[in-house]
């Protein structure tokens, strides 16, 4: 209807009214930019298959915009929201994968006045997907890798228990210590 009300005015008035057109033109963006309302709220964002709560919370994968509120009271905001997604793939040890989408997120927020050539006031989203990927891996260690921290944590406690006495033993002795070595 307005595009409509503002040719139909255009068509009429062209002949005679030419400087009108301008100033109609421009009441006409200015009446557009009051009614127009770019506060929102971000439910929720994701890419790639849908995750429930519980699987997200027990991944540990945050979506930062989930539940974001954002107002602008004169009408005249631009919201642009910079996405860098990032492919990632969880390896579990029963074989399960699955395969999903990170992000992390810039926000802009900037004030647009009316006529200014600086944009139109709205909610814009860019979005880049990383050409490199993140992979999470569950694996076990052997028996051998905890024999061998067992036997370095029994090995080093052995060794400054050893300092430890040799320390005690030359301050009790009164520096007699040295004339044993010999």
């Amino acid at each position: 209807f307005f595009l409509k009300l503002f040719f139909s005015f255009i068509y009429y008035y062209f002949d005679e009214h030419i400087s009108y057109i301008f100033v109609s033109y421009l009441s006409c963006v200015l009446l557009a930019f009051e009614q127009f309302n770019v506060s929102h709220t971000v439910n929720q964002l994701s890419f790639g298959t849908y995750l429930h709560s519980r699987t997200r919370n027990s991944l540990n994968i945050t979506s930062q915009l989930d539940g974001a509120v954002r107002t602008v009271v004169d009408g005249y905001g631009m919201f642009q929201y910079y996405l860098q997604v990032v492919p990632t793939v969880f390896r579990f040890l029963n074989g399960t994968t699955i395969e999903t989408f990170q992000y992390s997120v810039t926000e802009h927020t900037r004030h647009v006045d009316p006529g200014s050539n600086r944009g139109l006031p709205g909610v814009f989203f860019f979005y880049e997907v990383s050409a490199l990927h993140v992979e999470f891996e569950e694996y076990r260690r052997g028996w051998t890798h905890f024999f061998t921290g067992v036997c370095a944590a029994v090995g080093g406690a052995f060794t400054v228990m050893g300092m430890l006495d040799r320390s005690l033993f030359e301050w009790k002795s009164g520096g007699g210590g040295e004339q044993l070595l010999r």
